[in-house]
């Protein structure tokens, strides 16, 4: 990266103070605290000689104001996944390709397996993608190769987050058409809102092309939304689902596990979840430079945050002691029970 003049440094400034200030999600943002801290550094930011210290004392500003995902960033630290990489399905035992902490793969992973007595286990380790066509088709399959089982491990541990493609993981678990929850901006909350109203995402497409008329729907309006269930029908595992959750279960993991919990589809086993829930959204700011900033807040249907907290299992197990995965074993013993 080339050195920036004063100038420029003058511009980018100023733009991630008006765009922290104007996008932060609470509506109760300090603003003056935040001006003050950039007032503080600007001096510093306009005249550090090296642009890496420039970079880090806004980022470090930023993150300080925001959640863990926020920040300041080049674009050439960006992460951009290659051309042709897809979600990958497989068909494993759960203590050979995933355990608790599976690091997800660019395109993500479903991977599934049976147990004796009709017992079926599906991991999904994170939703890539906006809206996630190819994710959501790998769900599919994994579904479909559990058809003949009765109970369902739904396994959530080191869920990524990502997209949203979560939403097909929760339409197979209630055959209905059902609310989910909802995310809200800033700008949202200022002005007022009911739930009800706001735009909704009910249904992933199976053709990229469909991509066009979501943009058209969603792209020149409040980010604001609904997320309901597609309403696939009725499943032989509903009612005897163990959802399983651990401290690095975030985001769109938290939400299908908030969603199970509030709508009594399924049990919990595990440990307490990450609390990682708010939605970040990224925006230039000059010189190839972006801030990523808390942008919307999201709530459960019945209104519940569950940022900073996360979601409480039913049974809390903690994990195995690297030679057996006590977790999966409790989530067994239950699912047989049912």
């Amino acid at each position: 990266m080339s050195q920036l003049s004063g100038a420029q440094r003058d511009q980018i400034v100023s733009a991630v103070l008006a765009t922290v200030e104007a996008k932060h999600f609470n509506h109760l943002f300090e603003k003056e605290r935040w001006r003050a801290a950039i007032q503080r550094e600007r001096a510093r930011l306009l005249s550090e000689s090296a642009v890496s210290d420039f970079e880090g004392i806004l980022d470090g500003l930023v993150r300080s104001f925001g959640v863990p995902d926020a920040g300041f960033f080049h674009e050439r630290a960006r992460k951009k996944i290659p051309r042709g990489v897809a979600a990958r399905f497989q068909y494993c035992q759960p203590t050979e390709c995933a355990p608790s902490m599976t690091q997800a793969t660019e395109g993500g992973d479903v991977m599934i397996t049976k147990f004796p007595e009709n017992i079926g286990w599906i991991k999904v380790t994170k939703f890539p993608g906006a809206v996630g066509i190819d994710i959501a088709k790998q769900i599919d399959s994994g579904i479909q190769q559990l058809r003949e089982c009765r109970r369902i491990v739904l396994d959530l541990r080191g869920n990524a987050g990502g997209g949203l493609a979560f939403l097909r993981v929760m339409s197979y678990l209630t055959p209905e058409r059902l609310p989910v929850g909802y995310s809200v901006t800033r700008t949202c909350a200022e002005r007022g809102y009911s739930k009800e109203s706001l735009a909704a995402f009910n249904h992933i497409p199976s053709h990229k092309s469909a991509l066009i008329w979501l943009a058209v729907k969603f792209g020149f309006r409040d980010d604001s939304v609904k997320i309901i269930t597609e309403g696939l029908g009725s499943q032989p595992f509903h009612g005897k689902i163990v959802v399983l959750t651990d401290a690095t279960t975030t985001g769109a993991g938290e939400r299908i596990a908030a969603f199970a919990r509030e709508r009594n589809l399924g049990c919990i086993v595990g440990t307490r979840t990450a609390g990682r829930l708010i939605c970040c959204s990224v925006y230039k700011v000059g010189q190839g430079y972006y801030v990523r900033v808390p942008a919307r807040a999201w709530y459960t249907w019945s209104g519940d945050q569950l940022e900073g907290r996360g979601v409480e299992p039913d049974y809390e197990v903690t994990d195995g002691d690297g030679t057996r995965d006590f977790q999966l074993d409790r989530a067994i013993e239950i699912a047989r029970d049912m």
